[in-house]
């Protein structure tokens, strides 16, 4: 099982993409021998956040539908401003709170990247 498939199931199973980050980033620091304390805040930042990107990807294709995961998503909206995350959740599903979040993702990106994203009447 790879660590996103792992990473997902955590998800489905109710964790936070927040406490998954966490993991993912803590699992990379003692790879390298580091120990979370010493390690600067920035440190694996941007790998963190490519796994994320990721992840979230994996959510919207494989698991599109399931609200566990929407909530995830939503929740996971909230704390970043990333398009892979926000593509997931507004092209994959329906949720309240769905106007708030269009809203802020094309606030966020330009229309050609957003074009494809249904509103919330529809």
């Amino acid at each position: 099982m790879t660590a996103l498939t792992r990473a997902a199931e955590r998800v489905l199973q109710g964790e936070a993409l927040q406490h998954v980050a966490v993991a993912y980033r803590r699992g990379l620091l003692r790879e390298m021998g580091i120990e979370v304390e010493d390690a600067p805040p920035d440190l694996f930042e941007k790998e963190t956040m490519r796994f994320m990107n990721q992840l979230c990807r994996h959510l919207g294709d494989r698991h599109g539908g399931v609200r566990s995961v929407a909530r995830a998503l939503e929740e996971w909206v909230r704390r970043v401003d990333e398009f892979d995350a926000f593509d997931a959740l507004l092209t994959q599903f329906e949720f309240e709170g769905r106007a708030a979040v269009l809203r802020r993702g094309r606030l966020l990106f330009p229309g050609a990247m957003t074009g494809h994203w249904a509103d919330a009447e529809e």
